[in-house]
């Protein structure tokens, strides 16, 4: 043991050198994950408050058509650079949906709603890929993109749910639901 002490005396440059360069070691290796944890944090941070534009087709069991939704899911706004559907959806004036939508922005929550021109057993019957660009309104150089396919061979199991409300008469729900369904009407148009 004193022999060790003695050692430790006579090179004291030395051992403070490898603790130093312990401690250096220590200190970048810190630096490495601390940098990887803030990557990490930045990357979910962009995640949860990043736009996030799907679109889909809505059957309401009344109607005979689809109508395809376009809507921001996310937490802030985007810029919807380029959308393709295939096969071509039937729209009013034979206009391409994606000629439309093309520089369009949408508020987080905000819904665009287009009606089709093809009856629901047509539109049933097909696979659509759908490919969404967008950018968020905060950041013009990150581009998103979404590809997907709407499968609508579930359509024909969809069902009506009856929207009485209990407490009020037969005439009071009548009245509320020819109330509701004008507005769908009134969001279709």
């Amino acid at each position: 043991m004193i022999e060790l002490v003695n050692w430790l005396n006579n090179n004291q440059g030395f051992a403070m050198s490898v603790l130093t360069l312990v401690y250096v070691v220590a200190t970048i290796i810190i630096v490495i994950y601390n940098r990887k944890s803030i990557k990490e944090l930045q990357n979910t941070r962009e995640d949860e408050s990043r736009p996030y534009i799907f679109a889909y087709l809505h059957k309401d069991p009344r109607d005979i058509c689809f109508s395809l939704r376009i809507k921001n899911y996310g937490k802030t706004g985007a810029k919807i650079e380029n959308i393709e559907i295939a096969p071509i959806l039937k729209f009013a004036n034979n206009k391409n949906v994606g000629e439309f939508l093309n520089n369009v922005i949408l508020a987080p929550n905000q819904m665009l709603q287009f009606i089709l021109l093809e009856r629901n057993k047509e539109t049933a019957l097909k696979t659509y890929d759908v490919t969404i660009s967008y950018y968020p309104t905060n950041n013009c150089k990150k581009l998103y993109e979404e590809k997907y396919s709407l499968i609508t061979q579930y359509s024909a199991q969809m069902g009506y749910t009856d929207s009485n409300t209990s407490g009020l008469s037969e005439e009071e729900n009548a009245l509320k639901n020819i109330a509701n369904y004008l507005d769908s009407i009134r969001n279709k148009i």
